[in-house]
């Protein structure tokens, strides 16, 4: 029998990318690293309503706006072989991008939050994993001072086809 939106509970969201080198460097000199949390349902069917929150912190550094959106992206690897050994090649492109939330946080604060909920269109595409191509789908917070971006983070949402009543 296959879940419903309304079986799937809304869970933090884990990020698709870990702690960098930078995030490292920061942490010792004592200057704590933005952190984002998402919570969402981890699946969703398309033509249905997406619900998120998610909770930004920055810290010391200035925040002018944040976007939250849904974004789908095909995920494509070529296998570029040379003679130092085999190295994978990975090209993202976006093809649909759905605003969920959209803020502009009062000078001088550290932290923000939200909510939002989006409609998955019936005719995107669903989440698809290959070894040289996928559909990936993900939570997307980014942060800005003015028009730089200064934070990104993914977390992954699983979108499933549509579900047939019959």
């Amino acid at each position: 029998m296959g879940e419903t939106a309304a079986t799937i509970q809304p869970c933090e969201l884990s990020p698709r990318s870990r702690e960098g080198l930078a995030d490292r460097l920061r942490g010792l000199l004592g200057r704590p690293a933005p952190r984002a949390q998402v919570t969402a349902p981890p699946t969703v069917h398309l033509g249905q309503t997406l619900e998120a929150s998610w909770r930004f912190a920055w810290g010391a550094r200035e925040v002018t706006n944040i976007a939250v959106s849904l974004v789908g992206a095909e995920v494509a690897r070529q296998r570029i072989s040379a003679r130092t050994g085999i190295s994978i090649v990975t090209e993202t492109r976006p093809f649909l991008t759905l605003p969920l939330d959209r803020q502009m946080p009062e000078r001088g604060a550290s932290r923000a939050e939200g909510r939002g909920a989006v409609g998955l269109p019936m005719r995107a595409l669903p989440s698809l994993t290959g070894r040289l191509h996928e559909i990936a789908w993900s939570i997307v917070l980014e942060a800005a001072f003015q028009a730089t971006p200064i934070w990104r983070g993914e977390f992954s949402v699983e979108v499933l086809p549509p579900v047939h009543h019959g």
